[in-house]
This record gives C-alpha cells, sequence and structure tokens, in this order.
C-alpha cells in the first residue's frame, strides 16, 4: 500500500448510525502505530457494523403465517394504513406486503414458535404463483419513495374483436380448402422403419387466420400506484397516478399488438414498464412517448 493511500476508518460508521447496542471490542488502541494494525482495526469495525440488524421500531406489528398470507395479531403505528386486506375481522398481508415490513423493522412474523426473517419470507414470495422477485423489487423501490402500491385490479380486455361474419367465412373457407386436399398416408412403400423417421416429416403449417395466436403470451398491469394524500382510502382508492408492469430487461420488448392491449387496461392513466436488470435500479419506460422516465418522491 503507498504512503499516499488515504485508510478509512470504518468505526466512524458506529457513530454516524448511532448504534448504541452494537458491543464493539476498543480494547485496541485508537490511534494504532502501523498502517496493517489501522486496517485490522478498522476492518472489524466495518464487520461488526454489517452484522448489526439495528433497533426495532417503538410502534412494531406482529402477524402469524396463515397459509399463503400474514394474518396480524397485534396492530401498532400507521404501518398498516395503505397495506393489507380486512379479512374476517384480522388484517391480513401479501407475501411483499410482509417483507418490506420486516425489511423496514416495522413487522414480526412468526411461524408457530419461529420468528421469521427477510430472507425466509422470500420464500413466499417465490411459492406465490403470480408474485416474482422482479415485481417484488419494484414494489419495494416505489415504497421506499414513499408511494402507495398495490396489486393492480385492471381487467384484461381481447385486444381485437372479431365480428361473427368474420368467424363464420373463416369456418367455411377453413372447410373448403381443406376438403380440396388429398387425403392419404405421410409416408408411402414403407420408406420409414421407425417412429423417429415418421415423425421428421411433420411440418408446422403456419395460419393466417386472426383467430389463431399461438403462444400468445398476455401482458398484463401488475402494480397500481398511487401518490400519498389525506384523502386517499384503502376500501376506495380512485384511479392510480401510474400503472406499471414488470418485465425482465433481458425480455423482450412489447410488441404493438401487446401494447394496444396493455393501453386497454390503463383506463388513461399513464403507463409505465419497469425494466429490472442485475443491479438494485429499477429502469422506467414510458410507452407513450417512448422516453425513460424519473420517478422522484412524491
Amino acid at each position: 500500500m503507498s504512503d499516499c493511500e488515504e485508510l478509512v476508518d470504518y468505526s466512524q460508521l458506529i457513530k454516524k448510525k448511532n448504534i448504541h447496542n452494537l458491543k464493539f471490542d476498543f480494547s485496541r488502541p485508537k490511534r494504532p502505530k502501523s498502517n496493517e494494525d489501522q486496517t485490522t482495526y478498522a476492518q472489524d469495525a466495518l464487520f461488526q457494523c454489517l452484522e448489526n440488524k439495528g433497533r426495532l421500531q417503538k410502534s412494531v406489528c406482529e402477524g402469524i403465517v396463515d397459509s399463503n398470507w400474514i394474518k396480524i395479531t397485534v396492530n401498532k403505528g400507521t404501518h398498516l394504513h395503505t397495506v393489507g386486506m380486512s379479512h374476517q375481522g384480522h388484517i391480513r398481508l401479501n407475501p411483499e406486503e410482509a417483507a418490506f415490513l420486516v425489511s423496514r423493522n416495522a413487522l414480526i412474523v412468526r411461524d408457530e414458535d419461529r420468528v421469521l426473517t427477510f430472507e425466509d419470507l422470500c420464500e413466499f414470495i417465490v411459492e406465490d404463483t403470480w408474485l416474482t422477485f422482479d415485481k417484488y423489487l419494484v414494489y419495494a423501490y416505489l415504497k421506499r419513495l414513499g408511494y402507495i402500491v398495490m396489486r393492480s385490479k385492471a381487467i384484461a380486455r381481447q385486444p381485437h374483436s372479431v365480428s361473427y361474419w368474420q368467424w363464420w367465412s373463416e369456418k367455411i373457407s377453413h372447410w373448403f380448402n381443406r376438403s380440396r386436399k388429398k387425403r392419404g398416408p405421410l409416408v408411402w412403400n414403407y420408406s420409414c422403419s421407425d417412429y423417429y423417421t415418421v415423425y421428421s416429416t411433420l411440418q408446422i403449417i403456419p395460419s393466417s387466420s386472426p383467430l389463431y395466436k399461438p403462444f400468445n403470451q398476455a401482458w398484463m398491469i401488475d402494480w397500481d400506484v398511487y401518490k400519498p394524500r389525506p384523502t386517499w382510502k384503502k376500501k376506495d382508492p380512485g384511479l392510480p397516478d401510474y400503472r406499471i408492469v414488470v418485465k425482465n430487461i433481458q425480455e423482450p420488448i412489447p410488441t404493438l399488438d401487446s401494447q394496444y392491449q396493455l393501453f386497454s387496461q390503463s383506463n388513461d392513466t399513464q403507463l409505465l414498464i419497469a425494466l429490472v436488470g442485475d443491479t438494485e435500479g429499477v429502469l422506467f419506460l414510458n410507452l407513450m412517448s417512448n422516453t425513460v422516465q424519473t420517478i422522484v418522491k412524491p
């Protein structure tokens, strides 16, 4: 290490983070004589700061695992004003809501006699049939900014409507073309000796019919995002400020047909695609202007 390189004293993190419960070994001299002793001293402080889990808030809620939900047993503070739903007199949280509150030290979740950690709740996120970790990253990103985030209730509609006469003409045309073709075996004169060679003669016949759309995976809106307002109600949230579609940055962009489908669900609300990559950052793409949009704190 060169003499001009400045050593960082990570023990100062203890004072900056105001960690009172951290038991740090101050038996070492405050000003080690050699650079090697100073490096070891600073690294010990860094590792102990990283191991510290922080103090729980005074108004911490408590809940238990109830199937795929988290049922709240102790409700304190204002943490649950914008999350969860009422069911049989109790508030139930989705996995992403419980995981975020646990990460903020605002909720304690128990499964029988065991207290669940954030890593344990990530298993609930993986087991959820709809929720993915990319969706949770976008959820947590927006919650940290101060927005109210809920699972979207948008109703998907068909991107194209086919009239009765168009459907009937397609049926007649398909039947007429099929009747003109000659029917016979796939192979002649025992030219194939096994099933593999028989299947190799099959070909995929493309269809130009608008009724036939193979492997058409619908694009759906994932999150409804609201700016915090005093008049906002959980039972009647109204139209959101943003509608978010979550996709990985490695996935292809939506086709024109998929964009039409998304706009039919947005109900004139600003529609954004949240692209999640390998880093913790989230990139928001505005489909109306085809530009990158920055979402700031409300």
